[in-house]
């Protein structure tokens, strides 16, 4: 599965800042396509949503997640909570086959590509902002 976890300050961003995007210092030298975090500045992206979300401990909202499409990146911004998240493969996440992260200091992140399954369980209150993009595949070269 094509997911990306970490910390923000963990991330060389050669003293710019940025961590997602075109530029140079985002591209991930082992991953050929650059990375999830990664767009070449000559592709383009056709969708852009971002979501600013205060969940409370037990939030019901976590399951029954569709099937990811593009990108998604979660961040864990403000107070320090506890956001587990989980992917899979398959729509009913049988346990051999679950990844699972947790944000739980501000500057916490997920990113994940497309075709995944995921949910979410908030076991302490935080707040989440997430940011979703769809990048258009490249043309095929003739």
């Amino acid at each position: 599965m094509d997911i990306e976890f970490g910390h923000l300050d963990g991330i060389d961003t050669q003293g710019t800042g940025w961590f997602l995007g075109f530029s140079d210092w985002v591209r991930d030298s082992s991953n050929e396509a650059g990375g999830l975090r990664y767009m070449p500045s000559d592709r383009r992206s056709h969708t852009l949503a971002m979501k600013w979300m205060r969940h409370a401990a037990g939030d019901p909202r976590g399951s029954g997640k569709p099937v990811s499409e593009g990108r998604t990146i979660s961040i864990l911004v403000g107070m320090p909570g506890r956001f587990r998240l989980q992917f899979s493969e398959y729509p009913d996440f049988p346990e051999e086959s679950i990844a699972e992260y947790l944000l739980e200091t501000n500057g916490h992140f997920c990113l994940w590509g497309e075709g995944i399954h995921h949910r979410y369980t908030v076991e302490e209150g935080c707040t989440i902002l997430t940011l979703r993009w769809i990048p258009e595949q490249p043309s095929p070269t003739a």
